[in-house]
């Protein structure tokens, strides 16, 4: 088995070569056009901005959408304010939590950043992040989603909650699964159908039934949470607790082991990235992904479907696992706060939401946009997306949460191995590291 896999990563990876040499298509997506009275409308602020004199804000974010939002939003704020211009410049929100800490000091960082949530109790203890003003609280808590307001929202151990991030979408992952191999009528449904499917897969010789990434803690903690214990507590800032090692976290992982037995591979040969790529190449049944993959997926020819993750034997309910707030964040070291401040603002409003979502296929931030969404294919992808971000809770924000990672990625591999002593004894010492006790 192990051997196929690698032989069939191999040639996902060729396949993905040759599509890229011949400049494979990319997707094109129809965007609602939006009349300048309309935003001025809906879009609110209590900001000052300066109008004497011309502004320019650069945002930092990434490609493959998101670029594309940004400039097309910024052109729309542009119409509202004449004197301001947005600057794009890409760096990627997987990096900018890191890149604002050297380039914001020296004066060449920008106005606003985009990166996922979990990263503000770092970016606020080294005081890179400048924090929503208090005037415009309500504005952001009635132009997102009680989740995605719980993420961007940084609540210490002292029990003080300062909101930091203007959320312009959320991200968890679900099931995809290949339609040309697995007929909508074989999608499990339970974990256990999901064991009997792969046990009784009857795909090509090149072709495998289901894998996820189970040494990745950002996956396999949907084990070991659930609806009444979240990783350090429900406001995320519990460190003397993760939470992870509750009975029934403990039944749960019973699933978790039977999968194991059915797919027989090493955790550190199922990596999400050589799965993506296998799927991504037809070679592959059924994963566990994210959002992020659906362009990708797309532009190269997958007919796929998304749902919820089937149903923990335990609950009889889907797994309750991590959610990502995607934020844009004020940069500290920013000479136009309060335009920055309005910027971020206009990209929560319902039309900017909308637009984002038809450019990047991501979930918004907000819950009244999918409904005006006109795209059927993007609709049916992001409600196969929405089924599984009902059991959701976004990833804790506090800076010692990283703790989390390594500690219970390596409990989760040893389990899904074999390598543990027992799953309580595995899971204990990873809270033990992961916490303060």
């Amino acid at each position: 088995m192990k051997k196929k896999i690698l032989s069939c990563v191999l040639a996902a990876t060729m396949v993905a070569s040759v599509f890229t040499g011949c400049g494979k298509t990319t997707t094109t997506r129809k965007t609602t056009s939006f009349k300048t009275d309309e935003l001025k409308e809906s879009f609110k602020t209590n900001q000052k901005i300066d109008t004497s004199k011309d502004i320019e804000l650069t945002v930092w974010e990434s490609t493959n959408g998101p670029d594309e939002f940004i400039e097309k939003a910024g052109d729309y704020f542009t119409k509202l304010y004449p004197n301001i211009k947005i600057k794009y410049v890409n760096v990627e929100s997987t990096n900018a939590d890191s890149q604002i800490a050297l380039d914001g000091p020296a004066g060449h960082g920008p106005d606003l950043f985009a990166t996922a949530h979990n990263n503000i109790g770092k970016l606020a203890n080294n005081e890179n992040i400048y924090a929503v003003p208090e005037e415009e609280a309500d504005i952001v808590k009635s132009s997102c989603s009680a989740s995605a307001l719980s993420g961007a929202t940084l609540t210490t151990s002292d029990g003080k909650s300062t909101i930091y991030g203007y959320p312009v979408s959320t991200e968890t992952y679900a099931l995809f699964y290949n339609k040309d191999i697995v007929k909508e009528d074989e999608v499990p449904k339970t974990m256990g159908d999901l064991v009997n499917y792969i046990n009784n897969f009857k795909g090509s010789s090149d072709q495998t039934a289901f894998l996820f990434d189970a040494g990745n803690a950002y996956y396999s903690v949907m084990f070991t949470s659930t609806k009444d214990n979240h990783l350090y507590g429900p406001n995320g800032n519990d460190m003397k607790d993760s939470n992870m090692v509750t009975d029934a976290a403990i039944a749960q992982m019973e699933d978790f082991t039977n999968l194991s037995k059915a797919i027989k591979m090493n955790s550190a040969d199922i990596a999400y990235s050589s799965n993506d790529e296998l799927f991504k190449a037809g070679l592959l049944g059924m994963e566990i992904s994210g959002a992020w993959n659906i362009r990708g997926f797309e532009e190269a020819g997958i007919n796929f479907g998304i749902t919820s993750i089937p149903a923990l034997t335990a609950t009889g309910e889907p797994p309750v696992n991590f959610m990502g707030v995607r934020c844009m964040f004020v940069s500290d070291y920013s000479k136009h706060k309060p335009e920055a401040v309005a910027f971020a603002e206009f990209l929560m409003t319902k039309e900017m939401q909308q637009l984002r979502c038809e450019l990047t296929t991501t979930m918004p931030a907000r819950d009244d946009v999918l409904d005006n969404i006109k795209d059927e294919k993007i609709k049916n992808y992001l409600s196969g997306i929405n089924e599984q971000i009902k059991y959701s809770y976004p990833m804790p924000n506090i800076a010692q949460a990283s703790l989390f990672w390594t500690a219970f990625g390596t409990a989760y591999a040893n389990i899904w191995n074999g390598d543990a002593a027992d799953v309580k004894t595995a899971l204990s010492e990873a809270d033990s590291a992961a916490t303060k006790k």
